[in-house]
């Protein structure tokens, strides 16, 4: 699966894991050591887990466990509800940031 980074909003590598498709990004942040926080428990609502994406937008499904309900630009994901698409190459590289870190 994909190789997920995760950084902080000053560019610091919070955490990097080898991705799954069961579970959310954030979800997979948080049992990494990235503890990006859900305020709406994980309904893509409230937009606290909001993160940029700096690499890898096209190996993301925006919305693969839930409806992004909260705003977002075109550069953001929504970790709570985003995930990796199921035909992501094994090599792919995923870099986000969440200023929440």
């Amino acid at each position: 699966m994909a190789k997920i980074t995760v950084q902080d909003s000053s560019g610091s590598k919070v955490a990097q894991f080898t991705s799954n498709n069961d579970d959310s990004i954030g979800v997979q942040a948080q049992v990494n050591g990235a503890e990006i926080p859900f305020a709406c428990g994980g309904a893509g609502a409230c937009g606290v887990c909001k993160c940029k994406v700096k690499k890898g937008a096209e190996h993301i499904e925006k919305d693969k466990f839930g409806d992004a309900i909260a705003p977002i630009e075109a550069d953001e994901v929504l970790s709570c509800v985003a995930g990796i698409k199921d035909n992501a190459p094994e090599d792919a590289e995923i870099q986000i940031e969440s200023e929440n870190l």
